[in-house]
């Protein structure tokens, strides 16, 4: 069977690739290609494409026919500037209706994977439950919730077998160094000094590898979900001084740590955790998904 993956050559999407590349042909869309990654994987095709035709992406699908589509498409951005609105619009709900135009007729589909995020709940008391109601904090959270709220209206109205998966802070191969996890990681490989807020805001991060890993055993459970938003993450929040910290002794790092020299975000969400009790009853077992021994 096909997999089709919108945005499969950022840091998710080349780890989703590994992961089904040995169950499933993947064909990729994106408009950034990496022909070095994309010459390792055997059983992948790719078309260099930038949504700026309808008809075009429908003549892709079209030919394709594949049983799944994951969109990754995203500009993630914590920033609050109002300008940032038509950007995020155009990159989350702009695009996924493209996909929804371009596959509605698809007989073959079986589950559309919508990626939202756990920012959509906002500062709310953790963790975010599937049913909380969310308020969402920037622009882009914004955009990601009503392209949420989007996709359950064409589950209800249309049939549209799409799923919504919440994600929460991923990390592991491939990611940008100037992500957290990666940015102090090298910081302190360097024993260079960090300039930090207070720290005291916990979040919940997950192992890219584990996260690829239940995307594939979604795949298999895809008439469980159709209609459902689903949390995935570790259940596990941590604050970010406690994760400098363990990695700086990990690293035995002579690095100086400046907590507070950087002041909190507007409406600072302090405690990042989602329930995934949804997910382990969907898959039909308790998860362990335990993250700091595997950072390196």
């Amino acid at each position: 069977m096909k997999v089709l993956i919108l945005g499969g050559f950022g840091f998710i999407g080349k780890n989703l690739i590994e992961e089904l590349t040995n169950e499933y042909e993947i064909i990729v869309i994106d408009k950034n290609i990496d022909e070095d990654f994309a010459q390792r994987i055997i059983n992948m095709k790719w078309y260099k494409f930038d949504f700026s035709s309808q008809k075009e992406l429908e003549k892709i699908i079209s030919k394709e026919k594949p049983e799944y589509i994951i969109n990754l498409i995203s500009h993630v951005t914590s920033e609050r500037e109002l300008s940032l609105f038509p950007k995020m619009i155009e990159d989350n709900l702009n695009i996924f209706l493209k996909i929804y135009e371009a596959s509605k007729k698809l007989e073959s589909l079986k589950l559309m994977l919508q990626f939202g995020s756990g920012e959509e709940y906002g500062n709310i008391s953790a963790p975010f439950k599937e049913e909380d109601k969310e308020e969402p904090s920037s622009p882009y959270a914004v955009a990601k919730q009503i392209t949420t709220n989007t996709a359950l209206m064409l589950n209800r109205n249309f049939n549209y077998p799409v799923c919504v998966i919440r994600p929460s802070n991923l990390f592991g191969k491939y990611q940008n160094e100037n992500k957290f996890i990666p940015y102090i990681l090298k910081r302190l490989k360097n024993n260079e000094e960090i300039l930090t807020t207070p720290g005291e805001q916990k979040r919940d991060f997950i192992y890219v590898k584990d996260f690829s890993i239940l995307i594939k055993e979604l795949l298999k459970n895809s008439d469980k979900i159709k209609g459902e938003v689903i949390n995935m993450g570790s259940g596990i929040s941590i604050s970010l001084k406690e994760i400098i910290l363990y990695l700086k002794e990990k690293l035995n790092s002579s690095s100086e740590i400046k907590f507070g020299a950087i002041p909190y975000r507007e409406n600072e969400m302090m405690n990042f955790s989602l329930d995934i009790s949804k997910l382990e009853n969907i898959l039909n077992k308790k998860l362990n998904l335990e993250w700091k021994d595997k950072i390196n």
